[in-house]
Order: structure tokens, then C-alpha cells, then sequence
């Protein structure tokens, strides 16, 4: 290591009246850290109150109308496209602007049109074209290929490294002959996963022919198409240096209002290549409904906007703009960079307290210069023992601390493969093992699938770095960190300079350095080691047994239910059960019968609003009635019968949560009110679970409640208290850890973590199979009790497991009659 211990630097970009004024514009984000500007970046307050005072004070019709109103909509579609010109630096004399439905679908319109030959309807003998794209393309022009290939273009993947050298070299001198075909070169301007800006001058380079090395093929005239949709969002695109034929962007990534809008830039000289076959409404002169006759706009824009344009969202693109030309691109750039390299340089110097690195970058570049880098920085985090850090298990720990991250391939397989050094035959292996692009597949055979991504926006402050490093720092450093640049890295950082900004470089020797660097540089995939078993299993056949035996053959006591609980409103705080209960073909009675539900319709729970933890639901059998109790509110009672007035039906539930489709009944204003001023929320409903049968004569599943995943969650109590000693004392309560997982049975007297091998279990004269563990998130970190959120005890189980985050494991009954369940009985598996 060096000695260097100074640490890494952060000097603000602006000055501190605009930090006020971006402070004040996002107040609705003060208490949350969003990082995947990426992804999607945030609208300003000032930017939604223009655009409605906007909407509020003007009358905008359907353009293609005639009339004043009309007129002035097609006026404001036309001022649109030229501010979206200007801001990148053009005029409609070298650009037209095609509004779209954002970057995928002007991909798809420029596969579904460019003309690879004069004869599109035999292209293939008629000597079709090139359709050459970059290894680390974004997953939507990657599917271009299945379009151009059907239509007889000739399809070729550029390896990144081998790109790099190949633009290196000289063009060849251009052919004499006329041009037989058109080609085109797909490329983005900044990669989305390791935020790498490309050279602009391969534009150039492309149109002087120098992909003719890769094809062979000097009889084709070459155009480029320029992903800009990762890159416009924090940097300058200038058109009038740099001339691609094609540019697609989505706004929602440069200014997050409106989404669902995005362009297709065509260059004016360019835009023959694009020969259009479908029409929809205002794309045509004239056509003939009985007869296949058209003759379509001239104007290019015309032509191939299909339908009418979404014209509100386009009046309100001005204001977006307003936002950025306030701060101007280029210091925004130099904004998210700073971020950016404060927190690569930061992760690069974290080590574990054994001198282990904290974290595996992926980067491009050594994030020296924001002409080469934007605010995008990937990684994996490794423990101390050399294990990777699933990033399911950082997406958690990150929620606890209101961090919003980006995990996974980020729709880049080209570039996810790549950093992660995985090959063709790995992702397919990984696909038969259970990966799927958005997947919670994070680590297979102890390799990641995927990677962590923060990417900053105009807006993001050192405030959001700071809670991410603390987030890291607290939840997966072991021991005492030191923080110290790896000996390795000056090196590196050389082999990376040569790499991609040459001056005189020779090719092969960079390669055979960084080859030789590769041995030292952040390599953290050392061997897995095995998961200490902490449980035996005694199973003979199908019997069933209540007692387990050590290996001397002493008894020990027998598993019996200790506790039983139920959660009769979903995510709200339990209701123990003394004595005995009924089971029906749903689960316990009254579990997770009622739910609440936003304005929108959609399920509260303690992942939105950790209050409701405190919210307690008294079940009274005798008197027929449940009492909700609120910590400052006086109770109030509903009926458990006949209490419901209207119906509701459809997706009342829609989040991750319980995703399945519900239907209920609605329980009236009176509750409503009352728990809008408990949670402090608005227009909140409490719907209670339809008796009526939903689920199709085909489906094979057991009926369920509104719960998560199955009928009954079973608890080992040995368990918790073993994970219990694991968890430092100051961070939990340990009396009340046990609530924190939300169980319905808790049993006693069991080998801690025996669970875990069971197939069957029988509780009294019930018989349940185990469907499967249950995976834990963030809900586990809530005392239940006081409503405080930690960090534990998720870390700490992550920790012990090596990111399997499962605890208790999922029960469906056998048989769908009804039953009785007691506290005391004794407890059989199989």
C-alpha cells in the first residue's frame, strides 16, 4: 500500500446560491439519496409548476385540427424541435427532429426503415449492406439485429478492445466506384454501466470508411447512429462539430418530465436512407381505402411522426430544457464528475481491516477527465475473505438508508460481460441456473451476475456520497477500515491512459501490460469457502419424529409451538393468539384479511411507511369486532362481519409486495379518515378480502390471503436467538428481535437452523409441506415495537451467510379443510 493517507478530495463545481436553488427545487428528496440518474433523473418543483401554469392557462388541440387553438399547438410543436436543435448546437438546416416514444422506439424506426439496399425485397442477392454495432450496446440496439438481419444486412459485433484498435488505425483509401449499398454503425456516446465516453471522432472516422477493415467491403457508403440517451443527460452534444447521420435520446433521462417521449435526430443529408412502408394518421398526402395507393408527407418530421404526436408532453419539454440552460451542460458535466471521481477514488482506497479491498471497480478509465467520464462508477462489493457481496443483498442495506442504486446488467450485456470477465457459455450457464435479465439472481457458484451502479444528476449533492460511503462503510467493512491507495494502481491507471487515449501507443504491448496488471489489479475472485453447517438432519424416509438425537444418541426436548401469531391488516403490527385458532383454506383466520391501500390503489407498507408497524389490530371474537389502536389516537372499532360497503375489484394491490391479483371490498370513510390521520397520509382505504372464490378451476396454487408468498411463515426460535447472539448488542433489542420477522408459528425446543432441512411438518393433527425459506429485505430491520430502523439484523445475516439472505421457511396446509391449531403442541417433521 501507499503511504499516501490524505485521502480523496471533493472541490464544488458551483457555487453555493445555485446549490440553494437546487436544494430548494428538490425539497420533495431531502431525506432520500437517489443515485440512478442513469436510469432516470428527477423533475424539478419550478419545472412542474411552469408546466402547469403552462397547461392551466393555455388551450392546446389536437394539431391536426384546423383552427386557432390547432394552430397554436402545431406552433408550439415547431418551437419545440428548434430548442431541441439548439440545445445541441444545430438548426433545421442539418437536422430534422421525429418526436418518438423515446430511445427504443427511435431505434426501432431507424432498423424498421434505413435502406441497406435498393432492393429491400431481395436484399440479400441485391448485395445488402453492414450493420455494425459496438460490444457494449444498450439491450435495445442490440434487438435492431433481429430486424436488419430478416431484411439482408450483414450483421457484425465489434469487441470493445478490438474496436479501440481498429479506430486507431488509418482509413483506407475510398473506393472510386459507386457506392452499391448503405451500412450502418451503432455506438453509444457514453456507456450506461461504466459511464466511458467514446471518442466523437469515430464519426468521422466511420464515414471516411475505416469499418471497411472489419467487413472487407469498400463498395458501401457508411452511416453512423449515435445512442446519445445515457450521454445527453450531464454532457454537451455538439452537432456542429460532430455529424452523426442518426441520434436518439429519451427526455425523461435529461430532465425526468415528460417520460414516454424521446427523438430521432436525422441528419437532413441522410434522411433518403429511411424509406418508410407503414402510414398512420397525418403521414400522408393523400391514400385510397379501397385501393393500396398512399403518397406520404414530404416533410420528413411528417412522415414518420405516426398518429398524433403526445403535444402536451411535447409543450412541456421547454420548461425541462429552461432547467438545463440555467445551469449550462458543460458544468453540469463537470458536476456529476467530481461526484463520480470522488466516489471511485474513495471505494478504490477502502480496504477491510485484514487489508482486503472493500470493493471491485469496473471503470473505463481512471476517472482523470470528464471529457473521457461521466458520473456513472459500477462495483461489487467483496468481503473480507475474498466472497463477493450479492447486489440483492446491497440493494437492501441500501433501502435502509433511503439510498436509490441501480443493480444488475442495466440492460448493457455486452458491457456486464465484459467487466465481469464473463463468457458467452457462463451467461448461459447462469440463464439454466435461474438468471434473467432483472432478476434476483445476484451470485452464482459465488460469481456475480450482475453489479451495483450509482450514477449522479445536475441535482445530486456531496450529501448523497457521503450517505452512500457511510452506507457501505457501516454495513460491509469488516474490522477497522484502512484507507489506502492499492500498490497496484499507479500502474494500472498508466495501462488504462495507453489503453484508450493514445498518443503513440503500440497496440500490442499496452494489451500485453495491462495483461500483466490484470494479475494485481482488484482481483478479489478467490476460492469460496463452504458454509459452515450448523444443523444436522435426521430423516428416515417418511416417518415423522419429534425429538433429535445427537450423535451419542441423547435425547433432547421435543419441538413444540410455543407462539402463534396473526397480522389481520397486512404489514401492520401483530395479534397474538392464546389458546387455540382456526385455520381455513387461506391460512389462519383473519391473517392478512384486510390491507391498506394508497389513493393510487396500491398496498402501504413498512417499506413506504415504517408507522405502521405501531398500527395494532385487537381481534374480539365475542363481540364480533376488530379494534385498531394508534400510539396519541383514540381506538376505533369495525365489525369483522358485514362491515363492507362498496366493492372494489381488479389490481387493489399492485406492488412487489403482494404483486397477485386481489379483489376486496372497501370498509367505509369513517376507518379511512382514521387512519389518514394516524399515517399521516392521504385518502388512505381499508380494504378487506373478498369471499368470493378468484382462483381459475386450473390453478393448482392454495388460496392466500393478502400475504406475500404462502398460507403460514414458520419461525425457529433457536434460531432467532443463535442469529441473536451474532448481532452486536447496541445496535438491537434482544427480547424483541423475535418480531421483527413477522412469523405465524414459533416453535421451541428445535436445533437451530434445523428448519432448514424440513420438508414436512405436523402440528397437532395438521399436516404442512415447506414450500421454501423466506428471503428477508429491509422489513427484518424494523423494531417492530418502536418503529427505529438499523442496519440490523440484515447485515449480520447476510454476514453469517454469505448474502443468502433466508430466514424461516414457508408452510401451504396439506389439506384445504378447515382446523384448529394450540399453543402447546407438539411439533413432528419429516
Amino acid at each position: 500500500m501507499e503511504s499516501n493517507n490524505a485521502g480523496p478530495t471533493y472541490t464544488p463545481v458551483y457555487d453555493d446560491e445555485t446549490t440553494k436553488i437546487i436544494e430548494s427545487n428538490f425539497s420533495r428528496a431531502k431525506e432520500e439519496c437517489y443515485l440512478d440518474h442513469a436510469g432516470a433523473t428527477l423533475y424539478s418543483d419550478s419545472q412542474i409548476k411552469h408546466i402547469a401554469g403552462d397547461l392551466h392557462n393555455s388551450l392546446y388541440a389536437n394539431p391536426h385540427s384546423v383552427g386557432t387553438a390547432s394552430n397554436m399547438t402545431q406552433d408550439v410543436i415547431e418551437r419545440t424541435r428548434y430548442l431541441v436543435l439548439n440545445h445541441f448546437h444545430t438548426s433545421s438546416d442539418d437536422y430534422a427532429v421525429v418526436f418518438t416514444a423515446g430511445a427504443t422506439a427511435s431505434l426501432k424506426l431507424v432498423a424498421d426503415n434505413f435502406v441497406f439496399a435498393e432492393e429491400p425485397a431481395n436484399a440479400a442477392s441485391a448485395g445488402a449492406g453492414h450493420f455494425v454495432y459496438t460490444q457494449d450496446n444498450h439491450t435495445s440496439v442490440l434487438g435492431m439485429r433481429e430486424v436488419v438481419a430478416s431484411r439482408g444486412a450483414r450483421v457484425t459485433c465489434l469487441k470493445h478492445d478490438d474496436a479501440f484498435q481498429i479506430f486507431r488505425s488509418s482509413p483506407p483509401a475510398a473506393n472510386s466506384s459507386r457506392n452499391k449499398s448503405n451500412s450502418l454503425f451503432a455506438y453509444p456516446a457514453q456507456c450506461n454501466f461504466s459511464g466511458l465516453k467514446y471518442p466523437m471522432k469515430w464519426i468521422t472516422d466511420v464515414h471516411d470508411g475505416i469499418l471497411s477493415r472489419v467487413t472487407a467491403d469498400t463498395t458501401t457508403k457508411w452511416y453512423v447512429l449515435l445512442d446519445a440517451a445515457a450521454f445527453v443527460s450531464t454532457s454537451d452534444l455538439d452537432l456542429s462539430v460532430y455529424k452523426p447521420d442518426f441520434v436518439v435520446l429519451s427526455f425523461y433521462k435529461m430532465f425526468g418530465y415528460p417520460t414516454g417521449i424521446g427523438a430521432l435526430l436525422v441528419k437532413n443529408s441522410s434522411a433518403d436512407t429511411l424509406r418508410k412502408v407503414y402510414y398512420g394518421g397525418g403521414t400522408v398526402d393523400v391514400c385510397l381505402s379501397s385501393e393500396m395507393f398512399n403518397v406520404k408527407r414530404q416533410n420528413l418530421c411528417q412522415r414518420f411522426e405516426d398518429g398524433t404526436v403526445p403535444f402536451l408532453s411535447v409543450a412541456s419539454l421547454r420548461h425541462g430544457f429552461d432547467e438545463l440552460s440555467s445551469l449550462t451542460m458543460p458544468k453540469i458535466s463537470r458536476h456529476v464528475f467530481s461526484l463520480a471521481r470522488f466516489v471511485h477514488n474513495a471505494l478504490l482506497r477502502l480496504h477491510h481491516g485484514n487489508g482486503k479491498p472493500v470493493v471491485k471497480l469496473y471503470a473505463d478509465t481512471a476517472y482523470e477527465n470528464c471529457d473521457f467520464q461521466g458520473g456513472i462508477v459500477a462495483f461489487n462489493l467483496v468481503r473480507s475473505n475474498g466472497e463477493y457481496v450479492g447486489y440483492m443483498e446491497v440493494l437492501n442495506m441500501a433501502a435502509l438508508f433511503k439510498i436509490h442504486l441501480r443493480t444488475g446488467c442495466f440492460c448493457n450485456p455486452g458491457a456486464c460481460q465484459r467487466h465481469l470477465a464473463l463468457s458467452n457459455e457462463d451467461v448461459l450457464r447462469n440463464y439454466d441456473a435461474g438468471y434473467v435479465c432483472g432478476g434476483a439472481a445476484d451470485l452464482i457458484n459465488g460469481r456475480p451476475t450482475g453489479a451495483v451502479r450509482v450514477s449522479f444528476g445536475y441535482m445530486s449533492t456531496f450529501g448523497d456520497v457521503r450517505t452512500l460511503l457511510s452506507m457501505i462503510k457501516e454495513c460491509f467493512v469488516d474490522g477497522a477500515q484502512v484507507d489506502q491507495i492499492p500498490d497496484w494502481w499507479p500502474n494500472y491507471k498508466a495501462v488504462l491512459r495507453k489503453k484508450y487515449f493514445p498518443r503513440d501507443t503500440d497496440v500490442e504491448s499496452t494489451r500485453h501490460a495491462k495483461n500483466n496488471n490484470n494479475n494485481n489489479a482488484n482481483d478479489l475472485s478467490s476460492k469460496l469457502q463452504n458454509v459452515k453447517e450448523y444443523v444436522s438432519q435426521f430423516i428416515v424416509g417418511k416417518q415423522f419424529f419429534n425429538v433429535t438425537v445427537d450423535s451419542d444418541g441423547t435425547a433432547k426436548k421435543k419441538c413444540t409451538l410455543q407462539e402463534l401469531y396473526i397480522y389481520p391488516i397486512k404489514s401492520c403490527a401483530a395479534y397474538q393468539i392464546k389458546g387455540s385458532w382456526s385455520l381455513n383454506s387461506k391460512g389462519l383466520q383473519y391473517d392478512r384479511e384486510w390491507m391498506i391501500v394508497t389513493s393510487s390503489g396500491t398496498c402501504l407498507t413498512q417499506k413506504q411507511n415504517i408507522s405502521l408497524c405501531l398500527l395494532r389490530p385487537v381481534i374480539s371474537k365475542e363481540k364480533k369486532i376488530m379494534h385498531l389502536n394508534y400510539p396519541g389516537m383514540p381506538a376505533i372499532s369495525i365489525a369483522l362481519y358485514n362491515n363492507c360497503i362498496s366493492t372494489v375489484e381488479g389490481k387493489v394491490c399492485q406492488s412487489r409486495v403482494c404483486g397477485h391479483k386481489v379483489e376486496g371490498t372497501d370498509c367505509g370513510s369513517e376507518v379511512s379518515e382514521w387512519l389518514s390521520l394516524a399515517l399521516g397520509l392521504p385518502n388512505l382505504r381499508l380494504i378487506r378480502q373478498s369471499n368470493r372464490e378468484t382462483k381459475q378451476k386450473d390453478d393448482k396454487k392454495p388460496d392466500l390471503s393478502f400475504s406475500s408468498q404462502a398460507q403460514y411463515l414458520l419461525i425457529n426460535k433457536a434460531s432467532v436467538l443463535w442469529l441473536g447472539d451474532k448481532v452486536p448488542d447496541t445496535k438491537v433489542q434482544k427480547d424483541t428481535i423475535i418480531h421483527r420477522f413477522r412469523g405465524n408459528m414459533v416453535l421451541s425446543g428445535c436445533e437451530a437452523f434445523a428448519e432448514t432441512q424440513w420438508k414436512y411438518v405436523c402440528i397437532g393433527k395438521n399436516k404442512f409441506s415447506v414450500t421454501g425459506p423466506c428471503t428477508r429485505c429491509q422489513m427484518i430491520c424494523i423494531d417492530q415495537t418502536t418503529g427505529i430502523k438499523t442496519a440490523e439484523p440484515l447485515r449480520t445475516l447476510a454476514e453469517q451467510f454469505h448474502g443468502k439472505i433466508k430466514f424461516g421457511i414457508y408452510l401451504t396446509k396439506e389439506s384445504e379443510d378447515d382446523g384448529i391449531i394450540t399453543i402447546g403442541d407438539t411439533v413432528s417433521v419429516s
